[in-house]
């Protein structure tokens, strides 16, 4: 690693180049199927079930110009973006950056408003700064030359989004692990807020596991009395997203979240049958509290 640690105070983070402000689409893209052509591309057996109207994508993280270029293939609106990123990150000048820590957990510990607190505080600092100079982190970030006259264009993600017209939500979950049960909450309540119609584009960093994850989530709460689990893992899988069974190897430390955040999923496809004939959803913190309390007497 190497280069100017800039805004903030922590030497463990360094700020990272993740997307260049080229106009192409973010890494690992994808939508569910809209139209009979895109859900004639799918194997034969994969279950189709809803997936059509789910009005969804997923991505790794986007530049400007690689948002404006996913909006005109997504093609639809209203979009509502749903920021994953627990870690804190913004935009120079297009460019998507991000303080890059340990495994990519520099937040990894803070609450919600501490981690907008330490976001604000570094976005600001690079504010006052004439030009950036970005550190490279092997396999993590693109490497950019010299520094980067930023020109005044330092924004946060909300604010480079909403200056789109589009809407924005965050729900902040560490790289590599299952949501916080508190995150689950909020989730669920921001879909019941959500205008008919609208288009969601969910991300994080790599557009692996955590876009995945919620990407399911939305899938199961919708669908889960006519898909089974392991349709409904098979239907992301081909259309691009994690294989949530494969796991790293034991001593990687990705491997244990990785287990709790499979059976995260078990438990939460669990909870959807069993709300699936309710007119109001118990939340799924108490349902799993209960359900807990119940396994442990």
């Amino acid at each position: 690693m190497e280069g100017q640690h800039t805004g903030g105070s922590s030497p463990k983070l360094h700020l990272i180049v993740e997307a260049l402000n080229d106009g192409s689409l973010p890494n690992r893209f994808r939508k569910t199927p809209v139209t009979e052509e895109e859900l004639s591309g799918l194997p034969d057996h994969l279950n189709r079930f809803g997936f059509a109207e789910l009005r969804m994508s997923g991505s790794a993280q986007f530049s400007h110009q690689g948002l404006q270029r996913m909006m005109k293939e997504i093609g639809e609106t209203p979009i509502t973006v749903v920021d994953l990123r627990q870690e804190s990150h913004g935009f120079v000048d297009g460019l998507a950056v991000n303080w890059f820590g340990l495994h990519n957990g520099g937040n990894k510990g803070l609450t919600n408003q501490e981690v907008m607190v330490e976001e604000k505080s570094r976005l600001d600092g690079l504010r006052l700064q004439e030009s950036v100079v970005f550190d490279r982190v092997e396999e993590k970030s693109i490497n950019v030359e010299g520094p980067v006259a930023h020109r005044n264009a330092v924004h946060s993600e909300e604010e480079l989004v909403v200056s789109e017209g589009l809407g924005y939500a965050r729900f902040y979950v560490t790289d590599h692990h299952r949501p916080p049960d508190s995150e689950v909450d909020r989730f669920q309540a921001f879909l019941e807020t959500l205008p008919e119609g609208t288009w969601l584009h969910f991300h994080c960093r790599g557009g692996v596991g955590r876009t995945t994850t919620f990407m399911l989530m939305y899938d199961m709460l919708r669908h889960s009395p006519h898909v089974s689990l392991d349709e409904l893992l098979e239907r992301h899988t081909a259309t691009g997203g994690r294989d949530m069974y494969r796991l790293d190897s034991p001593d990687s430390p990705k491997y244990a979240p990785a287990v709790e955040r499979l059976a995260f999923i078990k438990q939460f496809y669990a909870y959807c049958l069993s709300q699936a004939d309710k007119q109001h959803r118990t939340p799924w913190s108490r349902w799993i509290a209960e359900r807990n309390a119940r396994e442990e007497q």
